[in-house]
């Protein structure tokens, strides 16, 4: 992921990415990415993973 509100102001600012084997999955794959992470951790950025304390 990447943080660009100018680039992606409809995902909360995020541009998202997924690799499955270290290659770039198609375009349809990468438009489900958003709609999971606002649904499961809007109220933290949309991200998932935490900094270790």
């Amino acid at each position: 992921m990447v943080k660009d509100t100018k680039r992606y102001p409809d995902t909360g600012g995020w541009g998202f990415g997924r690799f499955i084997d270290g290659k770039p999955v198609d375009e349809a794959q990468h438009q489900t990415c958003f709609a999971c992470h606002e649904a499961r951790v809007k109220d933290r950025d949309y991200v998932f993973t935490r900094y270790a304390r």
